[in-house]
């Protein structure tokens, strides 16, 4: 027997629908030449019926993020309980991000991060991004420590990796030539023989 929704289940699933269509539309047109009134057309809704769900086009990316980091954050907390190393959390976290930044939502997020008009969306975004590099710093200390990882600078490589992880969502398309088993392995290999201490 099928579940029935709740009202805010529906709304939610609704909101992420019009998310994940946004975010699509913002990567593939670009985010200002994607309007409000081409978002509703995708829903097959009137604008004021999209602000029952969104508050104005930026918004989107307010939301977009914070879908991101619950997602980014959970996997973060998944990596680092039961791990052998330092390396082997930072392991299943490139692994685990490489499926979160091919997702549209994601993609969306870490394309338009930080670009936000209001100033202390703009701010949070910033400070958010921080916090999740500040994690990553964190598993790859232990990882010196423990010897699973090489002697290195902490900020570089947290920076570094994500700054390369990133730019697979400027490029990287489902239906492209590459496929995600093929670029995860291989970015799993070119990391596995650079920082293993």
């Amino acid at each position: 027997m099928q579940k029935t929704l709740t009202r805010v289940e529906k709304r939610q699933q609704k909101l992420d629908v019009i998310l994940r269509n946004a975010a699509k539309a913002f990567m593939e047109r670009g985010y200002y030449k994607t309007s409000l009134d081409d978002i509703a057309k995708m829903q097959n809704v009137t604008k004021p019926t999209l602000y029952y769900y969104i508050k104005n086009k930026e918004d989107i990316l307010v939301k977009c993020e914070e879908v991101a980091l619950l997602r980014i954050n959970e996997m973060i907390d998944k990596v680092s309980v039961d791990q052998h190393s330092g390396f082997d959390m930072l392991y299943d976290f490139i692994k685990g991000y490489i499926s979160l930044v091919t997702d549209d939502i994601i993609r969306c997020h870490v394309r338009h991060r930080g670009q936000m008009e209001d100033v202390l969306a703009k701010e949070n975004s910033i400070k958010n991004h921080k916090q999740l590099e500040y994690r990553i710093r964190e598993i790859i200390r232990i990882g010196i420590k423990d010897n699973s990882i090489r002697d290195c600078n902490s900020t570089i490589l947290a920076i570094l990796l994500f700054d390369s992880l990133n730019g697979i969502s400027s490029w990287y398309k489902s239906d492209g030539q590459v496929n995600l088993g093929e670029l995860t392995a291989e970015v799993l290999a070119l990391f596995n023989g650079g920082v293993r201490g």
